[in-house]
């Protein structure tokens, strides 16, 4: 996206030498001090992209869109990576 939010892409998948992350916590509360580790064997390829970048970059943040709607943000967050489920807000086009 551009500082403007206009989109330059979608569906792009973040590729590269990286390290797999098989485990990463559920923030259970908005500051993500309660979290419950998950293995990652049930996500996508996109969500399992975000993982590993957030993993290598750790001041990267990335927001994970899937088909179904559902909406994660992911970032590195007290030594793990570390995701927030997003409710939907009903915003039209969004």
């Amino acid at each position: 996206m551009t500082k403007r939010q206009d989109i330059l892409g979608f569906g792009g998948v973040i590729s590269g030498d990286t390290e797999e992350v098989n485990t990463i916590a559920h923030a259970l509360d908005i500051e993500g001090r309660i979290t419950q580790q998950e293995f990652i064997e049930e996500v996508g390829t996109r969500h399992r992209a975000a993982y590993r970048l957030c993993h290598e970059l750790r001041e990267a943040l990335a927001v994970v869109i899937s088909q179904d709607g559902n909406v994660r943000l992911v970032k590195w967050h007290n030594g793990s990576v570390t995701y927030w489920d997003l409710a939907l807000t009903g915003v039209p086009g969004f």
